[in-house]
């Protein structure tokens, strides 16, 4: 019998062109279990919602398949709701190589908030090919105008439980998205944030926002490695920092959560980074 590719249970893919970045983007879209029809409703599948949070998740195309199983077993066996994942990837037509090399040249532009030349010079260097960077006010403006929409047309979304989730570069964005369209979404997951990037560009925007603003109606879960800081950037001076001026604001309506993984570094705290923020954004009412 012939090998086929391995899928996710109670997902799919469909691919769009944003008219913002001029990217077509590799959607992912996980849906729960129990929203599926079924005459046997025993657990786990006993309590279906009629809508579910939406979890929207950049990097898709390294860590779609984690997050979605990460949150069914936690709704299976602890606190947390099940929810809707929709990862933001790119295509990957090309073989393995190519393809994550694709993805690194849509994530550097996509999520960072301003141009850097240093680090396009460098990136490109070691990609062989040409990078650029700063389209993350592009990239939310596909989030928030093209893609939300659809999710919220297509499937039993909810529009008050909104979590956006990144990564390193990926947490960037989610930070930059904090400050840039604070009513966009309820919770804001920020992995291993970048800050360093574009000459600590996200504290110069949170420092622009704390003088125009007061409130800031969001639930904010930082997490960090502690083996994450190296001689070219302060990363966990970084993220130690920005938490303890996001806490002495005291801004109406901030719930934050700080974590810093012992023994782990950029790479290690990728998974226990996401378990925890998705557990503080998807926890039972």
């Amino acid at each position: 019998m012939p090998a086929k590719p391995a899928t996710i249970l109670a997902s799919q893919t469909r691919l769009m062109k944003s008219k913002f970045t001029k990217r077509t983007y590799r959607i992912s879209i996980s849906l729960p279990l129990a929203s599926f029809k079924t005459s046997n409703r025993s657990w786990p599948f006993d309590s279906p919602l009629k809508k579910y949070p939406v979890v929207y998740l950049t990097d898709a195309n390294y860590y779609f398949g984690m997050a979605t199983e990460m949150t069914r077993a936690m709704s299976w066996c602890g606190d947390s709701t099940d929810a809707i994942i929709v990862g933001i990837g790119y295509p990957e037509d090309e073989n393995p190589p190519e393809a994550w090399r694709d993805a690194v040249i849509g994530r550097n532009y996509d999520f960072t908030p301003v141009a850097d030349e240093k680090m396009e010079k460098r990136d490109s260097d070691w990609l062989k090919r040409k990078l650029v960077t700063g389209g993350a006010p592009k990239f939310l403006q596909f989030i928030e105008q093209e893609l939300i929409p659809v999710i919220e047309k297509d499937f039993p979304a909810d529009p008050k439980k909104r979590v956006v989730a990144g990564h390193s570069l990926g947490g960037l964005f989610t930070a930059y998205a904090l400050f840039a369209a604070p009513t966009l979404f309820d919770t804001f997951l920020i992995c291993s944030p970048a800050l360093w990037y574009g000459d600590k560009t996200i504290v110069k925007q949170e420092e622009r926002f704390a003088k125009r603003r007061k409130r800031l109606d969001a639930k904010v879960y930082l997490s960090i490695g502690e083996l994450e800081e190296d001689a070219d950037n302060s990363m966990v001076g970084d993220f130690v920092h920005f938490a303890a001026v996001l806490k002495s604001r005291n801004y109406t309506g901030l719930t934050l959560r700080k974590q810093i993984f012992p023994d782990l570094n950029h790479c290690d705290a990728v998974a226990p980074g996401f378990q925890a923020g998705l557990k503080f954004a998807l926890k039972k009412e």
